[in-house]
């Protein structure tokens, strides 16, 4: 049985989505990667390669797609976009970031900030430094949202303090936190469905 006999229907679709863009290299390169787009996104951000610039610029692409649908109405209207949104944009990162979605008064996305970089396993978060960009964007809410590299969506009692902390300091300005997010490959963990925003 040859390799592209043993693919399953739906990664005979993702190999036929890269081949225009990783061209004769989409094979080699979805299989080094254990046939995962995540991890393939992640090695994609950090290659040189001429198709793995344009595999990371169509990611952009797609995730501005969402982000015009978050700008054009309150994100409660498209809740999944949201998620959506977020899992491109950590698609495949190997280090811990923290980001926020600023919102405005109809809760429509302002601008989205990746805020802090970390490492595998943590990221430190300074609020003082959201409070700053919260006030810069002129926000009214926001909704955070980190991930988690090692592929477990589950927020961590660090993550739940965190959230309250921010809450807190943000609500002293007048900028609601509507969600907490955790994201791990194409799963999410919504804090604000757990009753704990």
């Amino acid at each position: 049985m040859t390799a592209a006999s043993a693919l399953s229907h739906h990664q005979t679709r993702v190999l036929d989505a890269l081949r225009p863009v990783l061209g004769a290299q989409a094979q080699a390169l979805y299989e080094a990667h254990g046939r995962s787009l995540q991890k393939l996104a992640g090695f994609a951000r950090d290659s040189s390669l001429p198709g793995c610039r344009r595999l990371v610029t169509s990611l952009a692409l797609a995730q501005e797609l969402l982000a015009e649908e978050l700008i054009a109405a309150p994100v409660f209207d498209a809740p999944t976009a949201v998620a959506d949104y977020l899992k491109l944009h950590f698609a495949g990162q190997p280090h811990e970031s923290f980001a926020i979605l600023f919102l405005d008064a109809r809760h429509a996305l302002i601008a989205f900030e990746d805020v802090f970089r970390g490492t595998l396993t943590q990221t430190s978060v300074y609020p003082r430094e959201v409070l700053k960009r919260a006030l810069h964007h002129n926000a009214a809410a926001v909704i955070l949202a980190h991930n988690h590299p090692s592929g477990g969506a589950e927020p961590s009692r660090a993550d739940e303090a965190l959230t309250h902390a921010l809450k807190t300091a943000l609500a002293m300005v007048d900028v609601r936190v509507l969600d907490h997010l955790v994201v791990a490959g194409s799963r999410s963990t919504s804090l604000a469905e757990r009753g704990l925003v």
